[in-house]
């Protein structure tokens, strides 16, 4: 994702924004075939954090990641594993 400048910065964005959903997969360490959990995000909250995570990089051009902890507050889970 670009931090800037602001051209690129919306252009990185707009691979949030065109999804209608986000979804955030999280697998277990031990099988990592094997899906835990599923929590979806609605693309304005992951652009929200995503734009706080650019915004406190030092990087023009940075990695952003979300955390299990994170989706669960600002999602919901829509698959468990039973098991």
């Amino acid at each position: 994702m670009f931090k800037e400048p602001a051209a690129k910065r919306a252009a990185s964005l707009i691979r949030i924004t065109r999804n209608r959903k986000v979804y955030l997969a999280v697998f277990y360490a031990a099988d990592q075939t094997k899906c835990k959990v599923i929590h979806e995000l609605e693309p304005q909250v992951v652009v929200e954090e995503t734009e706080r995570q650019l915004d406190r990089s030092k990087n023009v051009i940075s990695h952003v990641g979300f955390s299990e902890n994170w989706a669960r507050q600002s999602g919901r889970v829509v698959c468990r594993d039973k098991s």
